[in-house]
């Protein structure tokens, strides 16, 4: 290396180290009277809960939310109590540069529509958009980007969720794929020579008991920030309690409630859910086995790992996934090869 190009590469690092010293704030939080950035542009944040606690619906809150310094009233539920609340955060997008992205099988636009509907945000349901793919959703961060620069703005993007961004023959559970996926989000966000504008907020299921984000460790030492998603019965009430975790961010303990979003039928370990279960119809049952199909593609995968799909992304109880599996492998619509197991085609 010569004297000239050690400077040079000395130089880029600089105007590297300059470039995430300017990153604007996307989320912040009011601590000693003034204003902290936690989530900044050019970074992502992990959301996590368990299976139907209201992970979207927190998250249409939190886009949904007023920004600028002042607390907005709380939103009404259309029985007349709160639909969510806020005290110490600031969303600093402005509104029309706050986007939903949800996966064409994870949910469905009429459910978000309404979610943003109930929580007063229906300015928002212009900016929920599905994406089939890793590119289309690279393509769409890359347009936010654009009208982002165009509007001398930052931008807040929620993407739903983390488990359809993995490559069909490789599992959540694998560090080195967990690494690309995470290092693949930020790139998409992270565009050279130019100023980052787009903070992530990416949705994502938690291991059983709401102890940490499922999968590989990989996916939590890659994200900037966590937020941990947290059911609460107060009294009569549901409630999802939006925690700030840990992260980049210096939050104080008294602050770490981002927000709370009221959540009706909050899924618990009940004689009452289980009833629910078994009343599902075939089609139902059918649908369980079209998606698992669609989730596992043709790769081999274990028993374990297909239980823990059904249980944490589907919502079923765990007798009536073990029913479900007993039941393919004795219809012969789930194969073994080996150690593992495979879907039939067809």
């Amino acid at each position: 290396m010569t004297l000239e190009e050690a400077r040079s590469f000395l130089r880029r690092l600089k105007s590297r180290r300059d470039k995430e010293e300017g990153a604007r704030p996307i989320l912040q939080v009011w601590q000693g009277g003034a204003l902290s950035g936690v989530l900044l542009a050019g970074e992502v944040a992990l959301l996590y809960g368990e299976a139907k606690v209201g992970k979207s619906r927190a998250a249409v809150a939190l886009l949904g939310w007023p920004d600028g310094e002042r607390a907005a009233p709380d939103s009404p539920n259309e029985d007349g109590g709160d639909a969510v609340r806020s005290r110490s955060w600031r969303v600093r997008a402005p509104l029309d540069l706050r986007f939903y992205l949800y996966h064409a099988t994870e949910t469905r636009y009429a459910h978000l529509r309404k979610y943003a509907q109930t929580l007063g945000a229906e300015g928002l349901t212009e900016h929920i958009l599905p994406f089939n793919d890793v590119r289309e959703l690279e393509r769409a961060l890359q347009a936010i980007q654009r009208l982002a620069e165009e509007k001398k703005a930052p931008a807040l993007v929620v993407v739903d969720s983390l488990i359809k961004l993995v490559p069909p023959q490789q599992s959540e559970n694998e560090a080195k794929a967990m690494d690309e996926v995470m290092a693949r989000l930020k790139r998409a966000i992270s565009p050279s020579e130019r100023e980052p504008l787009v903070g992530l907020v990416v949705i994502h299921h938690a291991t059983k008991g709401n102890s940490g984000p499922r999968g590989s460790g990989a996916i939590a030492a890659n994200a900037d920030h966590i937020f941990r998603l947290e059911p609460r019965r107060e009294g009569e009430e549901d409630w999802g309690l939006l925690l700030y975790e840990r992260g980049r961010g210096d939050v104080w303990r008294e602050v770490e409630e981002v927000l709370r979003v009221r959540v009706r039928g909050l899924r618990r370990a009940s004689a009452s859910s289980a009833k629910g279960v078994k009343r599902a119809s075939k089609r139902s049952r059918e649908s369980y086995i079209e998606r698992a199909r669609e989730r596992f593609g043709g790769r081999i995968f274990s028993e374990e790992e297909l239980f823990r799909y059904l249980t944490d992304e589907l919502g079923l109880p765990e007798s009536r996934a073990r029913g479900n599996i007993s039941l393919w492998k004795s219809r012969e619509k789930l194969l073994s090869q080996g150690e593992g197991l495979f879907f039939k085609k067809g």
